[in-house]
């Protein structure tokens, strides 16, 4: 008698399951296997470059000071020194309103209360107090510049902490500080590329250097030599020169050539 095995057939979803899921396996190391090529694969490092550094600076006229100024006045007791040099201030502050100075051009950058010591027998003790007042003033008329801080002098003004200028316009200055100093990197870049037997073909990457521009700072430079009693009493003031600025900007390229 010839026996015959009879099996379950396997059912449809598991085949169609196990298939799938060794498509799933395969799939990522073909896929892996295919060259990435894109526009992100190529990077500078890849190409021929030079980088260069360029400078540019521009010369101008300033156009605006800032003028440091104001008071110290001491008293016994804090209070006291406050209210005095409050009152004393007015005076300045007056005097700077007669030479049409705008309220927003004035502007307080230090005011200090502190106590005043001594030493005696080797010992500290307390004199009484200090209280100094600084402001910064705005001014545009730089040929008043002298006659400003004597007007401030002599309203009980005693201190004169610096006069520096500048540029309403500094901004544009730079600009054309920028133009230069692309143009100075350009002429370097084709010199070195001339040099080295090869072209320049296109800018591959560009850096600033974008620096502020020094301020001018006062130097009281008194005449001397004789003179006229005339010529003295009008050069007795102070004396200010605003000088000229230099706005200077540098920048970094790279070229590939």
């Amino acid at each position: 008698m010839t026996t015959v095995k009879r099996f379950k057939p396997l059912s449809c979803a598991v085949l169609l399951g196990a298939a799938l899921f060794t498509g799933a396996l395969t799939a990522p190391a073909a896929y892996a296997a295919e060259p990435q090529m894109n526009a992100a694969s190529t990077s500078t490092a890849a190409l021929r470059t030079i980088t260069v550094t360029g400078y540019g600076e521009v010369v101008v006229q300033p156009d605006i000071a800032y003028v440091q100024l104001g008071l110290h006045t001491t008293g016994k007791t804090a209070r006291e020194a406050q209210e005095k040099n409050a009152k004393q201030f007015k005076a300045i502050h007056s005097a700077l309103e007669k030479l049409n100075i705008p309220a927003a051009d004035i502007q307080t950058v230090r005011f200090v209360t502190m106590p005043d010591y001594s030493w005696e027998n080797n010992k500290q003790e307390l004199k009484g107090y200090q209280v100094e007042q600084i402001v910064q003033v705005k001014y545009r008329n730089l040929a008043g510049i002298s006659q400003l801080i004597d007007a401030a002098t002599a309203a009980g003004a005693n201190r004169i902490e610096n006069v520096s200028f500048s540029s309403e316009k500094i901004e544009e200055y730079r600009m054309n500080a920028m133009d230069a100093a692309l143009d100075n990197a350009r002429l370097k870049a084709e010199r070195m590329a001339k040099r080295a037997g090869v072209k320049i073909k296109e800018t591959v990457q560009i850096t600033d250097g974008i620096a502020p521009a020094p301020p001018v700072y006062l130097y009281n430079l008194p005449r001397t030599g004789s003179m006229s009693d005339a010529a003295k009493e009008e050069s007795s003031g102070s004396r200010v020169y605003p000088g000229e600025l230099k706005v200077g900007i540098s920048v970094t390229v790279t070229y590939s050539y």
